[in-house]
This record gives structure tokens, C-alpha cells and sequence, in this order.
């Protein structure tokens, strides 16, 4: 991974020439926008489950969303050394998700044995009845209005897998880095 930052172009085009600090200066432009539109817009740290399979967000979305295996990444080469080993008895829950009526919870992992499969976010479930007497209020996440966390059956995700085992490499911070490959993040 790298970030073009821009060059000296001035042996290949003359003296002077800014060209290399120009494009540089457009590359963080462009990281600085995308920032403000992941992070800022949507106060986003942790990738939301959007997956969304025959009517179902899959909680095993958390090992790969679109078929991909985020636990599989491997590092470019020459950057091996900071590839992190997967630990398949880390548990993790990801501090942010989406916010509309319904939205799928935070995303997890955890190992086979606390969660030997795992189901799929159930956003058409209703929780949220505060007329009632005593009330009642749906609890997976602060300002959850609906949906709910249904591990009733194993359900799939593109990549087949139906488990959350060594699956904490979901897409976190401004650019939502997946994988194993350890830049510098904490993962």
C-alpha cells in the first residue's frame, strides 16, 4: 500500500516544473474528501453490514461482504512482516454501524465454540414500543428503533461462510482497511 505524494519531475520535463507536487497535492485532496465523506457524513469508524442476501443481512458479513474473505488478504510483498496472524479465538464487536430504521447491529467475530453458526440481522423485527406500559425499547444498540440479531438458523454470506471464527478484519477506519495486513492500525 502506498499513497502517491507526488515526485520531482523537473529532469523529465525542465526546471521548475511542480508537476509531481501538483498530483501529490490532488491525492490528498481526494484522501481528504473521502475521509470526510466515510468518517464525518456518516460517523463511520467500522464498515456497516449492507450485504444484504434473499432478503437477509448475514452476521457472517463480517468475514467478507461481495464474496471477498477479509481474514484471506494477504500483504504485498516486501510488506509481509506486518501481516498480523489471524486469531481464531479473538472475540470483537465494531463500535460503529449504520443508523436508519432497522439498520443491521454492529458487526462481530468470535470462535466456533461461543458461536458455532451464525444467523442474520432480522430488520423487520419491531422492538421499540414506548407507549407500552412498562415500555419497551430495543437493545443491540443506542438509537435502535427496530431489527434485532436472529442466530436461529445458519445463514450464508457471499463467501459461503455461516460462522464469525478469525472473521475480526472487517473495514475499519477513514478508508475502511480490511484484512490482515497491519499498516500501522490497529486492528
Amino acid at each position: 500500500m502506498s499513497f502517491y505524494l507526488g515526485e520531482d519531475y523537473s529532469s523529465h520535463y525542465g526546471e521548475n516544473n511542480d508537476l509531481g507536487t501538483k498530483i501529490g497535492l490532488v491525492n490528498i485532496a481526494a484522501f481528504l474528501a473521502q475521509s470526510m465523506k466515510e468518517t464525518i457524513k456518516y460517523d463511520s469508524c467500522d464498515e456497516n453490514n449492507w450485504d444484504i442476501i434473499e432478503g437477509k443481512y448475514p452476521l457472517s458479513n463480517a468475514c467478507g461482504q461481495l464474496g471477498q474473505s477479509y481474514q484471506d488478504y494477504t500483504c504485498p510483498n516486501g510488506t509481509e512482516h506486518m501481516q498480523c496472524e489471524v486469531d481464531y479465538n479473538m472475540e470483537q464487536m465494531a463500535t460503529t454501524h449504520a443508523k436508519w430504521y432497522g439498520a443491521p447491529g454492529p458487526l462481530f467475530c468470535g470462535p466456533k465454540d461461543k458461536y458455532p453458526h451464525s444467523g442474520y440481522w432480522d430488520y423487520t423485527f419491531e422492538c421499540d414500543f414506548p407507549w407500552k406500559d412498562p415500555p419497551e425499547y430495543c437493545g443491540d444498540y443506542l438509537g435502535q428503533k427496530a431489527g434485532r440479531y436472529d442466530n436461529s438458523e445458519p445463514v450464508k454470506n457471499h463467501g459461503n461462510r455461516t460462522d464469525v471464527e478469525g472473521c475480526c478484519w472487517w473495514g475499519r477506519g477513514v478508508i475502511q482497511t480490511t484484512g490482515i495486513c497491519n499498516f500501522g492500525m490497529l486492528k
